[in-house]
């Protein structure tokens, strides 16, 4: 019985992300707040699920019975294996985010024209990112000291600092985690970029508050250039994939929807959860009410 629950909210799973449908579309096509609301559950639920229903199995135990059948310890070992898997992507992905705390302390401490406060790389590629977890450091480059004008720099380290204030390297931190976990599970490279997408918009968007458009679109697209030609600085080491936000290299569709998205009126890119994504994320504890059924 316990291994019927398991393989029947693996298949709810499967189902649930089959038939989640990106948005592809332009602002005006579709609201961010609900892109974000769709892909956030789309991608979160199914996998804490799968999570939540091995948990309660294994707290369960193979004895007695439940709704009138017996167990067997088929459950209890695939459960087991559910969460020994889920453990070992934890501990993968606290090691690099340690790792990354590490190698992010190596480099100096500056002091930007601003005022504000950056870690230093070497390199002439010109990047700056939020790097960490809660308490995430600004990151800078050599070649965004020089080849960024100061209203250019601004426009960047507000982007940024929406990083900070909305606590984005932690929250993708969590994020990458269930992908890991679930990278078998149906559209689960495609919600994460999306979220990736929909993270860099509503930075976009506090940025554009205090900066001009047209010149945010056209310092992204450079700077998008430019990372792309680059690629990646390898100095940066590991970890940075999730933290890096206002020039990471990314495919010209994302590209497009951002500069789009800058040109037009501002769209409404803060989520906030609806009631009925309330209810969809209640639905996550269920499997926890199965061990009521055991007998």
């Amino acid at each position: 019985m316990h291994s019927s629950l398991i393989v029947c909210t693996s298949l709810l799973a499967v189902g649930w992300r089959w038939q989640w449908r990106g948005g592809q579309g332009q602002v005006s096509d579709r609201s961010w707040q609900v892109r974000w609301e769709s892909a956030l559950g789309h991608f979160c639920l199914p996998p804490l699920m799968i999570v939540l229903v091995a948990g309660a199995v294994l707290a369960m135990g193979h004895h007695g019975t439940m709704m009138g059948w017996s167990v067997s310890p088929v459950g209890c070992w695939a459960s087991l294996g559910v969460l020994f898997w889920f453990s070992g992507v934890l501990v993968y992905s606290l090691g690099r985010a340690l790792w990354m705390h590490w190698r992010l302390r190596q480099y100096p401490t500056i002091t930007l024209p601003q005022g504000e406060s950056a870690r230093y790389v070497p390199t002439d590629v010109p990047m700056a990112a939020q790097v960490g977890l809660w308490r995430s450091s600004l990151l800078v480059s050599q070649g965004w000291l020089d080849q960024l004008t100061p209203s250019e720099q601004q426009a960047v380290l507000a982007h940024e600092q929406a990083h900070a204030d909305f606590h984005d390297p932690l929250w993708f931190w969590g994020l990458g985690l269930l992908r890991r976990f679930a990278f078998w599970l149906p559209n689960t490279t495609a919600l994460w970029e999306d979220l990736l997408l929909l993270r860099e918009l509503r930075a976009d968007q506090q940025a554009a508050a205090s900066s001009d458009r047209l010149m945010l679109a056209e310092l992204l697209v450079k700077l998008t250039h430019q990372m792309t030609l680059a690629m990646q600085p390898l100095e940066l080491g590991v970890g940075i994939d999730s933290c890096a936000g206002f020039n990471e290299s990314q495919s010209l569709s994302h590209l497009e929807q951002r500069v789009n998205a800058l040109l037009t009126s501002a769209p409404d890119v803060e989520p906030q959860t609806p009631r009925l994504e309330r209810l969809l994320w209640l639905a996550t504890v269920m499997p926890l009410a199965t061990t009521w059924l055991h007998t």
